[in-house]
């Protein structure tokens, strides 16, 4: 059976997600959640999870281009990527918003967390990269970063899933491997967030599952946020994670749903 962890991103982005990423980490949907601790709802969230986070993993969700308050520092992806690649970014002012993000999830959960991801994979991008590895390095870091470099890809998105690849997973890769940092291997859930059938992309993703293959997803219980452009995506996700046919279809492709620590 091919050993499979799926993680959803954006835990405390709003009560609606948290409750969605709680309830499927109860029935062991999920064995990962990556978490938005600039977030007006972390100290809440956060205390809802502590109490089941050593039976998970529990990561850093590391945060650049969605605005929380007016305090946080904050780029359109666009904007991001081109002062990413044109080495324009203050390195110190990157440094400085990943120590306040860490502190807040280092606080609330009183452990470092157990792996670091990026929301929208800016964690992948020039200069980010380098500022958290140098980062990690400092703090003794010793859990696992998310890479992009191996995706496992459904027909009808080879484009967007080659492309968010190609923005840096292979350098990522070679230097979380210079620093004797562990990453996953394989990685999946890539997609438009428009597809009505998530429970279809989901089975190819499984039918070609090896182990060590991280899946990323992004719940909800209901649509609150109007300004979310995912929140009809985030319900259908949570509807299928937690329905009678995705325990099928791990049967049906043999996957044993697992945490990252049977993985690496």
């Amino acid at each position: 059976m091919a050993k499979v962890c799926y993680c959803a991103d954006d835990f405390a982005m709003n009560p609606e997600i948290s409750d969605a990423i709680l309830l499927l980490i109860k029935t062991g949907a999920l064995h990962a959640t990556s978490c938005m601790t600039q977030a007006e709802h972390w100290p809440i969230a956060a205390q809802q999870l502590k109490p089941i986070s050593n039976s998970i993993h529990v990561g850093l969700h590391l945060n650049f281009t969605h605005k929380f308050s007016s305090a946080t520092t904050i780029f359109s992806l666009p904007i991001l990527m081109l002062k990413a690649w044109s080495r324009q970014l203050d390195s110190k002012l990157i440094q400085q918003s990943i120590e306040q993000q860490w502190n807040a999830f280092v606080e609330a959960m009183g452990k470092q967390p157990d792996f670091i991801d990026g929301h929208q994979h800016i964690h992948q991008f020039p200069i980010i990269r380098d500022v958290l590895v140098s980062f990690l390095k400092q703090q003794n870091f010793q859990g696992w970063v998310r890479n992009l470099q191996h995706p496992i890809t459904a027909p009808h998105y080879l484009i967007k899933t080659h492309l968010l690849s190609r923005l840096g997973a292979a350098t990522l890769a070679s230097i979380c491997q210079q620093q004797n940092i562990r990453q996953n291997r394989y990685f999946a859930g890539i997609y438009n967030f428009e597809s009505s059938n998530y429970a279809l992309l989901n089975q190819q993703w499984l039918q070609q599952a090896q182990d060590n293959l991280l899946i990323m997803c992004h719940p909800a219980t209901q649509t609150i946020d109007q300004q979310d452009p995912i929140a009809q995506a985030r319900v259908r996700e949570f509807q299928y994670l937690s329905s009678s046919q995705f325990r099928d279809d791990c049967q049906i492709y043999q996957i044993s749903l697992t945490s990252m620590d049977t993985l690496l």
